[in-house]
């Protein structure tokens, strides 16, 4: 594509040196096996959770509504990003941009004005 990211997340540690980037239309995750694309009108909802780590020493197995997920980077072992679709083979990416709570509240508004403007 041609047109410009509206934010994006840099390479990091934490992501692997992958880019994630969001448009006006769809958000890209810059892989080392290619770019994935997903369509705005395929997101089903958007959460940061914290490392799963963390969460499995404190007791919460997080089993209810569980949902095979692919992993893009480091997402077990640091807050990160959950993306869910709402059709596709893989309904579930989880992801660590460099800030993710952050790169969330840019989704979720740009996401907002996609689906109030069309």
């Amino acid at each position: 594509m041609n047109e410009n990211a509206l934010f994006t997340s840099k390479s990091t540690i934490k992501s692997l040196w992958q880019e994630y980037r969001i448009y006006r239309d769809h958000v890209e995750f810059g892989t080392h096996f290619g770019v994935i694309s997903i369509p705005f009108d395929k997101i089903e909802c958007i959460e940061v959770q914290e490392s799963d780590v963390k969460g499995l020493l404190k007791g919460d197995l997080k089993l209810k509504g569980f949902k095979p997920a692919f992993k893009l980077d480091w997402a077990n072992f640091q807050e990160h990003v959950v993306l869910d679709k709402n059709e596709g083979f893989c309904k579930r990416f989880l992801f660590t941009p460099q800030n993710p709570n952050e790169f969330k509240e840019v989704l979720e508004k740009i996401l907002k004005e996609y689906r109030e403007n069309g």
